[in-house]
């Protein structure tokens, strides 16, 4: 039985794909999170149930690609049912994507989720009248607390019911959505509480909103870099012990084993302290409901440079990977902006980079690491809107519009918290296990082979062959080498250095330190976001991210070892 949940962003679709499944994806209390359909199985009274979590959409006109998505898949495909996930909150705006889904004849069963937030704020709606008007059943649950996904599993295998069909144009459907909510809804209250209120009053004050949302970027640097820096010297301390013990046995094999994959592979897992510490904090602002506000609040800001709130997502996702945040540009229905905002999604700093940062900052500006590394991201979101401005002002030139729902505020769920932090660190982990892995043995072997010294290795010759073209900014060969392996997976920068065995406090000077850590900033993405942007945006603009951003990193990091020189004289 395959079942397609569809429903507006920001109703709770993937929390409740999580208690229908128990799996393990993703959840963010923003708009834009699930970008791509995701399929989970759960076993219902012994029988299986595939979930297919469509994009979240507010309707059928296919003006964005999360829209021609979903569309597609439910004319294509013909699911056995559709779960059409409604937020109790705002029945009559999402009520008029119910009356679309309704042209379909697929068998259907509306979802009132997050019932327990409505009823908090006063709202009472009529399940058993609004199933009469849709024809179809209505089950009202609370999917982070697990509230009605019983009845809702035993309303799945009974298979939903074929829904009456609501014809007309758009104003008709949307006169007809209307109807039907004050039909069924009885609101008793409906005002934000004093919390709420007072929350927002600060939170989205024109004046103190953006402080605010420094600080909490603030904070969240500081935390990942001095709370995790004591576990981080402890594993990196434990991988060194076990990857010179290792090493220490005679044989090709516990070379490779000790100085590439202990050395390698260690030297980047000694970070998973700080990306988990990262992700916990974007975490809470993202299931707090603090996100969105934060969104909103910088629209203005950011159409000054051409894009609009809605580019917010991508570019904050950028923090923490920017494949799936390319992918979250789906969302934007202006062409134009969505290309522009996929472009500079790059220069956001991803966790990847992170371990470059830690690693540098810890040995060149050991008293100011959390100040540096702040101030990377925010000339990675500085360079990021400049570009942008100059896209948008010669190549993508055009208008754009940006309409938002703003969730309210919760509590983060410590289950939902877990899964959410779980799921983005285990990527990283599991980068380490494959990608950065093999790399690993790769730089192993051509620094040892084809014989005698490094100086005389396949590195040294790539390394040295390369290394001219940044002698301007004073790098080695070695510190070269890293940046080439780091095109793969920016982690394969540190595990390269690991490799190496480089004291890289006694090749370079501070200032050259950081401007090869704003060169790993702003250079070339990664493989995989390259093949993000060609799939998204096509061959010809990846191939222009390439060029572009590695002509922006050289040009910073050329100015910047400039005014080091002059600086630290």
């Amino acid at each position: 039985m395959k079942v397609a949940m569809v429903g507006n962003p920001n109703v709770g679709k993937t929390s409740l794909l999580n208690a229908l499944t128990g799996g393990d994806f993703s959840v963010g209390n923003f708009p834009g999170v699930t970008v791509e359909k995701k399929e989970g199985k759960g076993l219902i009274n012994g029988r299986t149930v595939t979930f297919v979590d469509l994009p979240g959409i507010y309707s059928l006109q296919a003006e964005s690609i999360d829209e021609k998505v979903a569309r597609d898949y439910l004319e294509k495909e013909k699911p056995d049912l559709i779960l059409n996930v409604v937020n109790a909150l705002n029945l009559e705006r999402n009520l008029y994507l119910t009356l679309q889904l309704t042209k379909f004849g697929i068998p259907m069963i509306i979802v009132l989720n997050m019932i327990d937030e409505a009823e908090k704020n006063g709202i009472r709606i009529d399940e058993k009248k609004l199933s009469e008007i849709t024809g179809v059943p209505v089950v009202k649950t609370s999917a982070v607390k697990g509230v009605g996904v019983e009845e809702l599993k035993r309303e799945i295998l009974r298979g939903g019911g074929i829904p009456r069909t609501f014809l007309g144009d758009l104003q008709e459907i949307i006169r007809i959505a209307e109807r039907i909510a004050k039909n069924v809804t009885v609101v008793e209250k409906f005002e934000k509480t004093e919390i709420e209120g007072a929350l927002d009053e600060v939170f989205m004050d024109r004046h103190l909103g953006i402080p605010i949302f420094l600080s909490f970027m603030w904070m969240m640097f500081t935390f990942t870099y001095s709370v995790a820096q004591p576990l981080q010297e402890f594993l990196e301390s434990g991988f060194d012990f076990l990857a010179s013990y290792i090493s220490g046995f005679d044989g090709w094999f516990f070379s490779m084993l000790g100085d590439g994959v202990i050395a390698g592979v260690g030297n980047v897992l000694s970070f998973v302290p700080n990306i988990a510490f990262l992700f916990l904090f974007l975490s809470i602002l993202e299931l707090s409901g603090y996100i969105p506000r934060a969104v909103f609040l910088v629209d203005g800001f950011m159409s000054r440079f051409g894009l609009h709130g809605r580019s917010v997502i991508p570019l904050i996702m950028g923090f923490g990977c920017n494949v799936p945040a390319i992918l979250a540009t789906r969302s934007i229905e202006d062409e134009k902006v969505r290309i522009a905002t996929a472009l500079i999604n790059p220069f956001m700093s991803c966790s990847a980079r992170l371990p470059i940062y830690v690693l540098f900052a810890g040995l060149f500006f050991p008293k100011n690491g959390s100040v540096v590394i702040m101030a990377l991201y925010v000339i990675g979101v500085l360079i990021a809107l400049i570009s942008a401005f100059i896209m948008r002002n010669t190549l993508l030139r055009g208008e754009s519009e940006f309409i938002m729902e703003l969730p309210p505020y919760m509590i983060p769920n410590p289950k939902e918290l877990w899964l959410m932090t779980w799921s983005r660190t285990k990527h990283f982990i599991q980068k380490a296990g494959t990608v950065i892995l093999v790399m690993s043995i790769v730089v192993w072997y051509i620094t040892t082979y084809p014989g005698g010294s490094i100086e005389e290795s396949y590195a040294a010759m790539l390394g040295k062959a390369i290394q001219p073209l940044f002698h301007p900014m004073g790098w080695s060969w070695e510190l070269v080498l890293a940046l080439i392996s780091g095109f793969v997976a920016k982690e394969v920068v540190v595990a390269t250095i690991g490799v190496l065995n480089i004291d890289i406090t006694a090749i370079m000077a501070p200032h050259q330190a950081f401007a090869y850590m704003l060169f790993t900033l702003l250079y070339m993405p990664c493989l995989a976001t390259i093949a993000a942007i060609r799939a998204e945006i096509g061959t010809r603009w990846a191939v222009f991210a390439v060029v572009f951003s590695f002509s922006v990193a050289y040009a910073v990091a050329l100015i910047a070892t400039e005014v080091g020189i002059w600086f630290w004289q």
